[in-house]
């Protein structure tokens, strides 16, 4: 009898163990995050407080979530040039789903931020042209992210490419050469600040372009005009390409 008991209990005992082993492929790791840098590929973490990229439910296009010192972001991995989308005040990262996976398409690796702020900007930046490889950023800033972008471009930083603002204004003259976009709705009466902004900036590639109607900002991409503004996005990434 005891004999018995004792071989069952050691029956046990293995099936417990191998049931605990890890199958073929699976690391344990105990104590560690492991982050996923750019185009998802595992790397050691860089610090303990580091956390893993992970797909974003419900946004469509391949977008992983990551995590950088300044908040989080999302990102579509592609091709070598760089596009940072930072939404506006009422929005949120998420939001730019629908242009980003258009722009991915097109072959363009896209970070759209979820804080909106100059130190944001900068990070967003040295993450695309560092950890992502691109070539150069275009920076496209909806209302309250176009004045963050301003803020952060204002001492003309390394790695832009472009500058794409959508229902933003602010100071421009200490940007640096590259060209850049100034879009607005005709309701919204900023045609001839946009103007002076496009004639005062540096550089010879500066254009301005009214849209009809009032909506303002990324509200425009919920309206007829929605397909217009992301051909002239487009349009534009080509022509900074040239």
């Amino acid at each position: 009898m005891i004999a018995r008991l004792v071989a069952s209990l050691v029956v046990c005992l293995v099936f417990t163990l191998v049931s605990m082993a890890p199958g073929p492929g699976v690391a344990l790791v105990q104590g560690q995050n492991v982050t996923v840098a750019c185009g998802g590929q595992g790397t050691p973490p860089a610090s303990p407080a580091a956390e893993p990229a992970e797909a974003t439910p419900g946004a469509g296009g391949g977008s992983e979530r990551v995590e950088l010192e300044t908040g989080e972001a999302l990102l579509w991995p592609a091709g070598d040039r760089g596009v940072l989308l930072l939404h506006g005040a009422a929005y949120d990262a998420a939001s730019w789903e629908p242009q980003a996976s258009v722009l991915a398409g097109e072959g363009y690796t896209v970070l759209a931020l979820e804080t909106l702020s100059p130190e944001a900007v900068l990070e967003g930046i040295a993450f695309l042209t560092g950890e992502c490889g691109v070539e150069g950023v275009t920076i496209v800033g909806a209302s309250a992210g176009g004045g963050a972008a301003l803020g952060a471009l204002a001492d003309d930083p390394a790695g832009v490419a472009g500058l794409i603002l959508l229902g933003a204004t602010g100071e421009v003259e200490t940007l640096g050469d590259y060209p850049k976009l100034f879009t607005a709705s005709e309701g919204e009466g900023l045609a001839d600040q946009l103007e002076a902004m496009a004639d005062n900036a540096p550089g010879e590639g500066n254009e301005t372009l009214i849209l009809p109607g009032s909506t303002h900002a990324q509200a425009i991409f919920e309206t007829d005009q929605g397909d217009v503004l992301i051909e002239a996005m487009l349009a534009f990434l080509d022509e900074t390409e040239s």
